[in-house]
């Protein structure tokens, strides 16, 4: 964000409090979900107000000019739309590298931090709301986003964010961080300050309240969080300033163009939601049944696998499926033979999804055994059968 902006932003909830957000925050930029996670550089104090008396002053008779109304309208810029999934995207992937050239100014604890807080959140944008920027070139926008922790995949929290952003001569955008002419710095400070952003921040704070008086530990979470992202975000920074190397995120990267996906056939384990995007807070599109074969096109990074559903891009987690596999590719130590007729389970445990019988007499090969439970390769797939009903003959 825009390191005036959001100063601006921060002391203008500050002296309004009673207005924007009547419920106490552990914040004040708690509507600002992410910042609670954010370099603590960042945070800033209210401006002291100072009120001087009137003075009698005598005036010529003038007509003031009656200034034209700051009004918030929902974003119909498809490329500011685009350029925003992509910003939010490059925070939940920690990509760093291609969220610089997205901003005029983004230092290295800056990225240090962002890196670390993709490995515990995840951004949806939900909306974006604009007012005209000071000329045709800017624009000042507000991004309505849900933020999930990776503890609380089911409790995403609203959150708002505020940016200034130019739009270049080639159609591209670029957020402005760095300090504004007197005039333009003005004018954004009476643009934040109009009646519709404290329309946009009174509800975003009281939804945002609401779901963290519904679910305290995640506050307590938050505040954790805080802690650790600083300190592995100073610990990376003082070992490049020591010449070390580090461990970035990793970044997943597109197929090349033409590049054909590779197609593997899962079950699925249990009834599972498919998904139109990979995030818990995505649509539905509908669902798999347990047992269910599937076309998985893609095993994505983040815990999710892109499926084909229906001749449709459809998403699921991945712990949710079963892949099957090239048996030549697996080294196995053995063979079973079922002694009695017994449920095939997905995982070794008897809450495991059951996925079919094993019939007395037939032989599977034996991949390990532990605790009971033997994992063997039938049908293509990887499963498990309770070892107490099988005989075990290792090579």
């Amino acid at each position: 964000m825009n390191k005036d902006f959001y100063k601006k932003i921060v002391s203008f909830v500050q002296i309004n409090i009673k207005v924007v957000a009547p419920v106490f925050l552990m914040l004040v930029s708690a509507i600002v979900t992410y910042v609670a996670l954010s370099a603590r550089d960042r945070r800033a104090s209210a401006p002291e107000i100072t009120v001087q008396e009137p003075v009698d002053v005598q005036t010529p008779d003038v007509v003031e000019e009656t200034p034209v109304p700051i009004v918030l309208t929902e974003n119909t810029d498809a490329g500011l739309s685009d350029f925003f999934s992509g910003y939010y995207l490059c925070h939940s992937n920690g990509d760093v590298d291609t969220l610089e050239t997205m901003i005029d100014s983004l230092d290295l604890l800056d990225k240090l931090v962002k890196a670390e807080q993709s490995r515990y959140l995840d951004y949806e944008l939900q909306n974006i709301y604009t007012i005209p920027g000071y000329d045709d070139s800017s624009v000042i926008a507000f991004a309505v986003t849900n933020v999930t922790f990776d503890k609380y995949p089911e409790d995403p929290l609203p959150a708002y964010d505020g940016f200034y952003v130019r739009k270049n001569a080639d159609g591209s955008f670029t957020i402005i961080t760095s300090e504004l002419p007197a005039e333009e710095d003005d004018y954004v400070t009476r643009a934040i300050a109009c009646d519709d952003v404290i329309e946009l921040g009174n509800r975003i704070t009281t939804d945002y309240n609401d779901r963290i008086t519904a679910k305290p530990e995640l506050l307590t979470y938050m505040k954790e969080l805080d802690s650790v992202v600083s300190l592995e975000a100073g610990e990376k920074l003082a070992a490049l300033n020591a010449g070390e190397e580090i461990e970035m995120p990793e970044i997943e990267t597109d197929p090349e163009e033409g590049d054909e996906p590779e197609i593997r056939m899962a079950t699925a384990n249990s009834n599972v939601n498919v998904r139109v995007s990979d995030s818990m807070n995505a649509d539905t599109m509908g669902q798999l049944r347990g047992g269910q074969s599937v076309e998985v096109t893609e095993i994505k990074g983040n815990g999710w696998s892109q499926i084909n559903y229906d001749g449709r891009v459809g998403y699921v987690k991945s712990e949710y499926l079963t892949l099957e596999i090239d048996i030549s590719t697996v080294e196995t130590i053995g063979t079973v033979t079922a002694i009695e007729t017994l449920n095939i389970r997905a995982t070794a445990s008897t809450d495991g999804m059951i996925m079919g019988s094993f019939a007395k007499g037939t032989t599977a090969r034996l991949v390990s055994e532990e605790n009971g439970w033997c994992e063997v390769v039938y049908n293509n797939k990887v499963v498990y059968l309770s070892s107490q009903y099988l005989e075990i003959v290792l090579d």
